[in-house]
Order: C-alpha cells, then sequence, then structure tokens
C-alpha cells in the first residue's frame, strides 16, 4: 500500500470528515488548528516576522509552542530547533501553507490525497489561493495521484458567478453557456 495523505485545513463544512483515526493515511495540517496534536506533520509558512508581530492572528504561546513541537514542522526556514526547512527547490508559487503541503505529497510519490477542510470558497480571505490549489490538483491526478474532494468544498467545481460577457454579467448554471 502506497503513501495515502489526508491534507487539512480549517474550513468546519469538511474538517471532522477527515479520516482523523484512520491508520492507512498521514494526517499533514496546520499548527494553529487545534487538533494539531494528531497531525503527523505540520506547515507554517507564514514568515516568523509575521507570526511574532504585535498584529499576529495566532493564539498566545504560539511561538513556544512551535519551538517546542514533537510533531514534524515545516517553515520557511529552521527558525528554531522543531522545525525544518520546506525543500522550496519543488516549489513553484505556491501561496498557502496547505499547497505547500500538497506539493510535498506529489514529491513524495503519494498514491492518495484527500483534501479536507480546504473549501476557499468566493467571498472568503482564500479565495486568491484556490487558483494554486487547483493547479496542483490537476498536476497531481496528471501524475496518477487519485485526488478526494469532499463535495462541500469548492476546490474543481463550477462557479457560474461571476463570469463577464463584454459588459454584461451572466449567471450561469452547470456550465459555461448555460444560462439561468
Amino acid at each position: 500500500m502506497g503513501l495515502k495523505v489526508a491534507i487539512i485545513g480549517l474550513s468546519p463544512s469538511t474538517h471532522d470528515q477527515a479520516p482523523w483515526y484512520d491508520q492507512e493515511w498521514e494526517k499533514w495540517g496546520l499548527p494553529w488548528d487545534h487538533a494539531w496534536p494528531l497531525m503527523d506533520r505540520l506547515f507554517e509558512m507564514h514568515d516568523i516576522r509575521l507570526l511574532e508581530s504585535e498584529h499576529s492572528k495566532r493564539p498566545r504561546g504560539y511561538i513556544d509552542r512551535l519551538k517546542e513541537s514533537y510533531v514534524p514542522l515545516y517553515m520557511q526556514e529552521e527558525y528554531f530547533p522543531s522545525a525544518t526547512q520546506y525543500p522550496f527547490e519543488i516549489a513553484r508559487y505556491y501561496n498557502s501553507s496547505v499547497s505547500y503541503a500538497m506539493a510535498l505529497a506529489i514529491y513524495e510519490g503519494a498514491e492518495e490525497i484527500g483534501l479536507w477542510g480546504i473549501d476557499m470558497a468566493d467571498g472568503e480571505e482564500y479565495t486568491y489561493q484556490r487558483a494554486n490549489m487547483e493547479y496542483l490538483i490537476g498536476r497531481a491526478e496528471g501524475q496518477g495521484i487519485t485526488v478526494h474532494i469532499p463535495k462541500e468544498s469548492h476546490l474543481c467545481r463550477f462557479a457560474g458567478e461571476g463570469i463577464k460577457f463584454y459588459n454584461h454579467n451572466p449567471v450561469y448554471v452547470d456550465r459555461y453557456g448555460w444560462l439561468r
């Protein structure tokens, strides 16, 4: 049996559907997730200056927890002994911690990748990151990797809103070219 990686984000729509207690899946996620102790690998790809900033949205004591992490932790640099520098030679333009996890799963030869808690819906903070994840999904599938995306996720789904046709803004249903 080959490597199966569950990449777990924070979206409540499918976060709890992840295979938390299925030993066949490695769980890769975010150290600011409340379930971080259940992860096999953590990805904190924000610059340390942002994390240490007075404007950081991370919980109090977060940096200390990262320093003492017993879960393998990937970061931009080995900021502290518990961190491993991410192998940037495999990266292209990845712009989120979950996309760095996705790229590493592809690089390490995963046979299956599941994406739970990763919606990247229109109008959300992560909308601009969706194209990057969809590129990686296509790359994985092109290499024969099975990618599991819950139906609740907005990844690789048709969005008929906001598609311009000259000075019109039609709303499409089901597919491009099929008007409501």
